[in-house]
């Protein structure tokens, strides 16, 4: 989440663009709880024999619509918020640039080769990640996640509710860790290896 923060700037000035992929996750997590409904209604229907072929039809057409709503609306947000995202990563690599051409001889001999480029590389990468990738997990897990707890308690039984989400701590706690293990990981690529190092792993 400080990461977000940092990156406050950005989602001030692209607002308009955030808020738009924004609002449409929103949408397609609606829609995306309407076909489940509908072929229950459909089953039901069948089995009860109260639906004919073309009432059937019907129903399938609107499934159908809603499948073509939901693919271009994912086409527009991923515009939007992929869009965005990316021209953070060319903004950031430019103004890193522009810093690194602005730097006197003795700053390349303090600062090792391997620990710029990995600054230019991954640390850009692990922020339009988190101003495009992390934004969709936040609010796609948020919206789609409240959406069906509100649809399973009140339609379908809040017990089974409940007891399906009885092992989430644990799934949080498993996802902590890993996420730990992550981290140190990406600590140890961003460590320059010595010339020597690398030339005895080579031999």
């Amino acid at each position: 989440m400080r990461l977000f923060a940092q990156l406050s700037w950005y989602f001030r000035r692209e607002w308009r663009r955030y808020l738009g992929a924004i609002a449409l996750l929103v949408i397609i997590a609606v829609l995306q709880l309407i076909p489940p409904k509908v072929v229950g209604i459909v089953v039901d229907g069948v089995t009860q024999q109260h639906y004919t072929a073309e009432k059937v039809w019907m129903w399938i057409g609107a499934l159908v619509l809603i499948a073509v709503m939901v693919y271009l609306l994912r086409y527009v947000w991923r515009v939007l918020l992929f869009g965005a995202s990316y021209q953070l990563a060319v903004e950031l690599r430019e103004d890193f640039y522009r810093q690194l051409s602005r730097q006197h001889p003795a700053f390349y001999l303090r600062h090792r080769t391997g620990d710029l480029i990995a600054r230019a590389t991954n640390d850009v990468d692990r922020v339009v990640f988190a101003a495009g990738e992390g934004v969709l997990t936040l609010v796609d897990s948020l919206v789609m996640g409240c959406a069906v707890l509100i649809v399973m308690s009140t339609q379908i039984s809040w017990q089974l509710t409940l007891l399906a989400l009885l092992p989430m701590p644990l799934m949080a706690l498993a996802i902590k860790r890993n996420a730990m293990r992550f981290t140190n990981v990406f600590a140890l690529l961003r460590r320059p290896f010595p010339a020597s190092t690398i030339a005895r792993r080579r031999a």
